[in-house]
């Protein structure tokens, strides 16, 4: 095509091959260390063990967790999971598969979504742009449920582009995007419940009654026959499912994991004001530094698309700026929005000059996070474990920093060189990374242990004791007993029988050892002390083995020592 401009050269390779480049791009940036990362978070391994014990017993509509109902979430994640698990096995590289596998969908949902409002090359730069968001990085690693909601949420807003909303002719007329966007809602429902039809339903409003204020064609939406629809993939899994349970799935997963956590904060956190104001400064660096222009730009430009991206983006922030549980990552659902907005921007130059500063100010503050972060590897007596987590999460923070600055002043100041060394920085970024997993798998406690389970015979019983974290499930595949007392736990090891029992002595957070390190104190005061209690309770045992670990509880962000008994018969 020696004849086309070059613009249009870039144009047609976007179209032809843009799916190949942002799969490569999406495999740099997420394969690295995907399987060496173990179970970091408590929903991880939930849902990572509820797929496996749903395929073993032969369940398709109701997970289990430890032997126990899990109503957390609706079965779409456990479903592709298991697909996964059956291809590649069970791992962690597999139990991650189908959330970075949603990220790339995502992206090519995004870039066409770009190419329909804009061009090609737009929806190509969206796209990168959402696989190098921070909050992306960070949650596109996880075993959980997210990104195929925000998956099946982006598929909805690509079907809302192509519907003729202001159009005045044929109303009635079904198209294949009526089928794609409320098939997309009721997977989404299926994925994580009802907010895969709150966020859609609230941006329409938004849209019509805030963003545009004009009218809407709301028959060219045909929810007369599309929530129907909607409905039916809902109730195919959902009545089984609630028949199967006597109705718990509906109470307990409705009403105590949505609606409480909505009314009632969870985990101990308490709501923020302008919480997730402030979290956008991390989650969606480093695209956050150029809201000015964003903002600036869309208002001279306004018009009917730019209105209903920005009430997609919008309305996830109001929904859980209303929910008592704030987590940063809820938000992702309008993060596809921003990337579309962020494209139309024709120059990053131009504008007042307090733009400038502010995307400076952006870039400046999270360098300055990375070097004190640096910094405080080196100047606290860390332990030695703990010592290489924080050093190479530091280094892995620093490359990061240096990435999105470097993009920054590309952007204002048209910089090849800073492009260059952004490039640099963002090619560095999963070494680093996986160096923070190498050391993360070192000390991770299932990781630790694993050698005094793997003596014991299927039939042995598992006791965790102030220790109950779900890795221990997945990592070691068998079911374990949390709910114990140390008088019922001395009263299985009289029983006959292999037993393993896990107690945790001492317990050190990073939070207390910062404050102690402040104050001058050294860091090494654990936070929690059951050194006495669990002395004296090993020492009237010791015709068993005992073993201790110093092991990393991401899911706490704590140090822990913790005691192993085991008797083999």
């Amino acid at each position: 095509m020696p004849s086309l401009p070059p613009d249009a050269i870039t144009e047609f390779h976007c179209r032809k091959w843009g799916w190949l480049w942002l799969l490569l791009l999406t495999a740099v940036l997420y394969f690295p260390g995907l399987g060496t990362l173990p179970m970091m978070d408590r929903d991880e391994p939930r849902f990572a063990h509820a797929t496996l014990e749903m395929m073993q017993r032969g369940s398709w509509a109701v997970p289990y967790f430890n032997n126990e109902y899990r109503f957390d979430k609706p079965p779409l994640t456990y479903w592709w999971m298991s697909l996964h698990y059956r291809l590649f096995g069970v791992h962690e590289l597999a139990a991650r598969l189908h959330t970075v596998v949603a990220v790339w969908l995502i992206a090519l949902v995004t870039a066409a979504i770009g190419r329909r409002l804009f061009n090609a090359r737009s929806g190509m730069l969206a796209a990168a742009a959402w696989l190098v968001t921070t909050q992306v990085l960070v949650h596109g690693r996880l075993c959980v449920a997210d990104m195929p909601l925000v998956f099946c949420i982006t598929l909805a807003l690509h079907a809302l582009v192509h519907l003729p909303l202001h159009a005045e002719g044929d109303a009635s007329r079904w198209s294949r995007w009526h089928w794609q966007l409320y098939a997309a809602l009721g997977a989404g429902f299926l994925a994580k419940g009802p907010l895969a039809l709150l966020i859609p339903a609230l941006a329409l409003l938004l849209y019509r009654w805030l963003f545009w204020r004009k009218p809407v064609s709301w028959a060219a939406l045909g929810m007369g026959r599309g929530l129907p629809l909607t409905l039916l993939i809902i109730a195919a899994w959902g009545v089984p499912a609630l028949i199967e349970t006597h109705g718990m799935f509906w109470r307990i997963g409705m009403g105590e994991h949505v609606i409480e956590r909505g009314a009632r904060s969870f985990n101990g956190r308490f709501p923020l004001p302008g919480y997730y104001l402030v979290t956008a400064l991390l989650s969606l660096f480093p695209w956050i530094a150029f809201l000015p222009q964003v903002i600036r730009h869309s208002r001279l430009n306004w018009n009917s698309a730019t209105a209903l991206l920005t009430a997609w983006f919008a309305a996830p922030y109001l929904i859980f700026t209303c929910y008592a549980t704030q987590l940063p990552h809820y938000v992702m659902p309008g993060f596809p929005a921003a990337m579309l907005l962020l494209v139309g921007i024709k120059s990053f130059v131009c504008g007042p000059a307090w733009h400038r500063w502010w995307s400076v100010s952006i870039a400046m503050l999270w360098l300055l996070c990375a070097s004190a972060m640096l910094w405080l590897s080196l100047a606290a007596s860390w332990p030695a474990g703990l010592m290489e987590i924080i050093r190479s999460a530091a280094a892995a923070l620093a490359a990061l920093a240096i990435f999105g600055a470097l993009l920054i002043a590309a952007l204002l100041w048209r910089s090849k060189a800073a492009l260059f060394g952004a490039s640099a920085a963002l090619i560095l970024l999963p070494f680093t990374t996986s160096h923070v997993f190498e050391h993360l798998r070192t000390n991770h406690a299932a990781v630790q242990i694993a050698s005094d389970v793997s003596t014991l015979p299927p039939e042995s019983v598992l006791i965790g004791w102030q220790f109950t974290e779900p890795s221990l499930v997945f990592h070691l595949h068998h079911f374990w007993r949390f709910n114990l007392d140390l008088p019922a736990i001395k009263e299985e090891l009289v029983a006959p029988g292999p037993r393993l029992v896990v107690l945790l002595r001492q317990e050190w957070t990073l939070s207390k050892c910062f404050k102690q390190w402040r104050a001058g104190l050294p860091v090494n005061l654990p936070a929690t002390d059951f050194s006495v209690v669990v002395d004296e309770f090993t020492s009237h045992h010791s015709d068993l083995a005992i073993t201790r670990h110093r092991v990393f509880n991401a899911a706490r962000s704590s140090w822990a020592e913790i005691v192993v008994m085991k008797r083999l018969h």
